[in-house]
């Protein structure tokens, strides 16, 4: 009769040390899950920090070839039609005959369309004066500020041949700052409004980007099948491949 307790405590004893391990188990389980979700935290970040360097980089380098068209222009200045070159001629002691100085035509001006960075854009501003001004605010980060700019240049100049990148940067801008539903409006705006123009496949692409973030899956492989078809050899294209390699297999 005196057994029975000895058994129950080396039940008991048992069982609290089961206990003891499964609680140790799920504690090691629990900081495991911590510390996977810090790591996507931390790989999400980085991977959202070098979206947004290459939206930088995509900017900087379209107003450097911006930069080199007008730098050419400056280099080959057009003479406006009607004006008469006289070519000079030289008096025996080396000096310019002052009446030939007098037809000589004045050097054609020409002035750069794009205002300083600190100068507020002028009431008249051109389309030129617009886009340059948001894209200067786009690279400092103020993206509302950036969004007023080339949003008045889409209301003043609707049909000109800046207004589709105009609509694509304020896009990029919402995207910059996470708002993907807003972003996304505008990517598809650009791509639909805008299909023949050159930012339509970097436009589509950013949308299926804009799907995944939120996590619609489908409609993202659907808008990155649909770069690759439409804009085939385009470096949006290149890029859809990737991301498509990426994603899980479709269910379909």
């Amino acid at each position: 009769m005196k057994i029975k307790p000895i058994i129950l405590y080396s039940l008991t004893a048992v069982l609290f040390t089961g206990c003891a391990a499964l609680n140790e188990k799920d504690k090691k389980l629990e900081q495991m899950d911590r510390q996977i979700a810090e790591l996507r935290a931390s790989i999400d970040e980085k991977n959202s920090k070098i979206e947004d360097l290459n939206s930088k980089f995509s900017l900087l380098h379209e107003k450097i070839d911006t930069a080199k068209a007008d730098i050419d222009k400056l280099s080959n200045p057009v003479v406006p039609e009607g004006l008469k070159v006289v070519p000079l001629t030289e008096a025996p002691d080396g000096a310019i005959k002052a009446e030939e100085l007098k037809e000589q035509p004045r050097p054609v001006k020409a002035e750069a369309n794009f205002p300083s960075k600190a100068e507020p854009v002028k009431e008249d501003a051109s389309p030129e004066e617009l886009y340059n001004k948001g894209q200067d605010l786009f690279l400092k980060g103020s993206f509302n500020e950036s969004r007023a700019v080339l949003s008045r240049l889409l209301k003043i100049y609707p049909d000109n041949a800046l207004a589709d990148n105009a609509l694509y940067w304020i896009a990029e801008s919402y995207y910059s700052e996470k708002d993907f539903e807003k972003a996304l409006g505008r990517f598809k705006e650009v791509a639909e409004k805008y299909s023949n123009e050159n930012k339509a496949p970097d436009a589509l692409l950013k949308a299926g980007f804009s799907y995944l973030e939120m996590e619609n899956f489908e409609k993202g492989r659907e808008s990155l099948e649909r770069v690759i078809k439409r804009y085939p050899g385009t470096e949006a294209a290149a890029k859809a491949k990737k991301a498509l390699a990426k994603l899980p297999a479709s269910k379909k």
